[in-house]
């Protein structure tokens, strides 16, 4: 049986999808054998993010035979070895990553489409070309588009350039769309009168504090698949699980 936190409406998604026990109280956690964990995982004392549950309460009361998470510190890492636990990192799994980057991609173009423009209508920049950037890109594409990309390095820009998009150069766009998990070397004059729109991961790609001292429009956007399609989200965690457990 499968237990998932509960917190991330996806996962209550997932919960209507898939045979699971979807609970915030350790009482509702009885005899499950998979657990799916916040994407946060747990900090050094075992505590689950988003929860006030501990996960050696949970694995106390259950023969926990895998646990799933977005990503992994050290001391889940550690654990489920000393356990024999298997341990399924859905970030770092492209069965999981392709799918819910396609679907992020599809929930920024949807944001960018609720303003007072269409998407095609926007020249549009894209910092990065890892999964979400390659993805967007496509979807910017089938819209007919004027977008163009900054790698973030020589095998990026190859693969920009093989895809025939165009590299970012000198010329104007009106929105700059950030994949980078990684405060880059920016020229804040530069961002001034630009929208700034940051769909990465913290520490995001920006500093906050020049950001806000030169009054630049600045949205970061999380979560998106969750808000954009959460029964999408949910599904394809369903398909994930089903296969890997």
């Amino acid at each position: 049986m499968l237990g998932i936190i509960e917190g991330d409406i996806r996962y209550s998604a997932l919960a209507k999808l898939m045979p699971a026990k979807l609970s915030k109280e350790l009482s509702d956690f009885l005899d499950i054998d998979v657990l799916l964990l916040p994407f946060g995982g747990i900090d050094e004392n075992y505590n689950i993010k988003q929860s006030q549950l501990n996960l050696l309460d949970i694995l106390k009361e259950n023969d926990i035979k895998t646990i799933l998470v977005g990503n992994a510190n050290t001391k889940l890492k550690n654990l489920c070895l000393e356990k024999n636990i298997r341990l399924l990192e859905l970030l770092k799994d492209y069965q999981f990553v392709i799918p819910n980057a396609k679907l992020t991609s599809m929930g920024i173009i949807d944001y960018l489409s609720k303003g007072d423009f269409a998407v095609s209508d926007q020249k549009i920049r894209i910092v990065g070309f890892g999964n979400i950037g390659f993805t967007l890109a496509e979807l910017l594409k089938s819209n007919d588009c004027s977008f163009d990309i900054y790698p973030m390095n020589e095998i990026e820009e190859k693969y920009i350039r093989l895809m025939g998009y165009d590299i970012a150069d000198e010329k104007e766009y009106d929105i700059l769309i950030n994949t980078v998990p990684k405060n880059l070397d920016w020229d804040y004059v530069s961002l001034k009168n630009k929208r700034i729109i940051d769909v990465a991961s913290f520490p995001y790609g920006f500093d906050i504090l020049k950001i806000n001292e030169m009054g630049i429009r600045y949205e970061i956007v999380s979560a998106i698949p969750s808000k954009f399609a959460y029964f999408s989200a949910a599904n394809i965690l369903k398909k994930y699980i089903e296969k890997n457990t």
